[in-house]
């Protein structure tokens, strides 16, 4: 299989971090190298080319962008691993510490969120804003409101079967992601391009059961230990950009975020599905401006 290249985006540059225990992350970074930082992670099944719309203006507008592959995903490795979210948060902490960055504003879609949200958790120093799209953080209450929501997550059960998930993920076609991304997007889907690239990297070797693995640890490990964070909190300012046509990550799930972080602010979109990012690229950079110049 031949592996497809990097895509080409006009002032990106592309590092392979070392974090340790063979595992290298690779991270898109743009922009000036002494401007303000900003980092910002993909979720479930993109790359670092899910932020190719903002990544150009937010050069332009001198910061310096931090795109990483999360561990399983793109261009990073895919070990053999459990792929616990806190491992993965830890791995953004070195590439942070490698690149010498001391603190940088996240900004996460998807399973970025929940990653991210360690990172700010275990590495409270490195974190000086949270901006979530689409995603959710650590403080989901699980009470009948979030039980009444839980089969909008069935499609994580056959993502998450030993070599069912795989064979799904790997599929050249891509039929599940389409079935499933065109449901998450309430009938907007990415574009052609983008998702036959994240496609083709999906089938790159440990892809496809990093992918599954993702899921399976999160249902059967994860989900169980969330409780562990209902006492935290975090004095960053943390804003949530929300499309309310999202089935599966309902604002039911964001219920109480306030009392966790005090700058806590949650905007909701009409008429937008899971797919912010790509569906209203104009309006989320907007939004992630006025974010980026409070932190």
């Amino acid at each position: 299989m031949n592996s497809p290249p990097l895509p080409v985006l006009a002032g990106v540059e592309h590092r392979f971090v070392d974090v340790g225990g063979g595992v290298t992350i690779h991270v898109a970074d743009a922009g000036p190298a002494d401007g303000p930082p900003v980092m910002l992670v993909h979720g479930f099944p993109q790359n670092w080319w899910a932020w190719h719309a903002l990544i150009g203006p937010l050069a332009d507008d001198g910061y310096r962008v931090l795109c990483p592959d999360l561990r399983g995903a793109g261009w990073s490795s895919a070990p053999d691993d459990r792929y616990y979210k806190n491992d993965m948060a830890d791995d953004l902490a070195i590439v942070l510490d490698r690149l010498g960055v001391p603190s940088v504003p996240l900004v996460a879609h998807d399973w970025g969120g929940p990653i991210a949200a360690f990172l700010m958790l275990r590495h409270p120093q490195k974190v000086s804003g949270f901006f979530g799209l689409n995603t959710a953080g650590p403080w989901i209450k699980f009470d009948l409101a979030v039980v009444r929501h839980l089969w909008r997550f069935w499609y994580q059960i056959p993502i998450s079967l030993p070599v069912i998930g795989p064979r799904l993920l790997s599929d050249p076609k891509g039929r599940f992601f389409r079935m499933t991304g065109r449901w998450v997007g309430a009938g907007f889907f990415l574009d052609e391009v983008d998702f036959r690239l994240y496609v083709r990297r999906m089938r790159e070797p440990g892809h496809a059961v990093a992918g599954s693995r993702w899921y399976r640890t999160f249902l059967i490990r994860e989900m169980i230990r969330a409780r562990k964070f209902a006492n935290t909190s975090v004095d960053v300012p943390m804003w949530f950009l929300h499309g309310i046509d999202d089935p599966v990550i309902a604002p039911t799930l964001l219920r109480g975020y306030a009392e966790h972080a005090a700058g806590f602010q949650l905007e909701t979109v009409d008429d937008v599905g899971h797919w912010i990012v790509d569906q209203r690229p104009e309006l989320v950079l907007d939004r992630l401006r006025a974010f980026l110049q409070e932190t």
